[in-house]
């Protein structure tokens, strides 16, 4: 997947690193020697500067949130506050269960996610590409059932309200102690088409010679979504 279309500008990319970064830095210092930090933890104050992309979801069912706190960004691109609205209103039909999926395994892996999304364009108007992060936080009770957002858009004009498909996701879950349970425990396998890139026999060997602990893609019921699995 890539994380960045090519259509965006070298200005939009550096800034959507930037804003990233910051968020994905603030989210590490929290973990106080738990692979997931405390949503109780998290202080506003403390992420001013990337304050207006950042946001809180709450899972409230299987593979949905809503926002507990919104920000500018999504009010921008809503035309509306979104606080305490499904964050998948912001997603055309077509990309609610690809949406969904990667919501849910950010909350069951747990794992960090990164989605690229983009706005139809219409007449009269160009789409919008947006990236978002969302990394999972535990409430107080120690379920995971919060995430830490960040949005950044980049195209225009900025004429709300946009919805978006999504066109690629990343998904790197987290190491969680005494917890064996299957990534996929989850999922709904369904058979879909696989291209191979290489001879089966050539990818069956360079399957045996890859260490232990090398990263592993895990196929989805969606094209566009892998989970990495790793013991980083």
């Amino acid at each position: 997947m890539r994380i960045f279309g090519d259509s965006k500008s070298s200005a939009a990319k550096v800034q959507s690193i930037a804003v990233m970064q910051d968020v994905k830095k603030y989210w590490d210092g929290l973990s106080d020697g738990h692979p997931v930090p405390l949503r109780s933890d998290v202080d506003p104050r403390s992420i001013q500067k990337v304050l207006k992309h950042a946001f809180i979801l709450e899972r409230i069912a299987p593979g949905m949130a809503r926002l507990r706190v919104s920000c500018n960004t999504l009010t921008d691109v809503m035309g509306m506050d979104m606080r305490g609205m499904p964050m998948s209103s912001m997603i055309n039909d077509a990309s609610r269960d690809s949406f969904a999926e990667a919501m849910e395994r950010v909350f069951d892996a747990p794992a960090i996610g990164r989605l690229e999304l983009v706005s139809s364009r219409s007449f009269g108007r160009t789409g919008l590409h947006a990236e978002m992060m969302l990394l999972p936080l535990r409430s107080d009770s120690g379920q995971v059932d919060r995430i830490l957002g960040a949005i950044t858009c980049e195209g225009g004009p900025l004429k709300a309200p946009h919805r978006f498909d999504v066109e690629g996701s990343f998904l790197r879950r987290i190491d969680m102690p005494g917890n064996e349970k299957p990534l996929l425990q989850n999922a709904v396998m369904r058979p879909q088409k696989v291209e191979l890139t290489a001879p089966l026999a050539n990818s069956q060997m360079r399957k045996q010679s890859e260490p232990s602990d090398a990263p592993r893609l895990i196929p989805t019921r969606h094209p566009h979504l892998r989970v990495v699995v790793s013991g980083a």
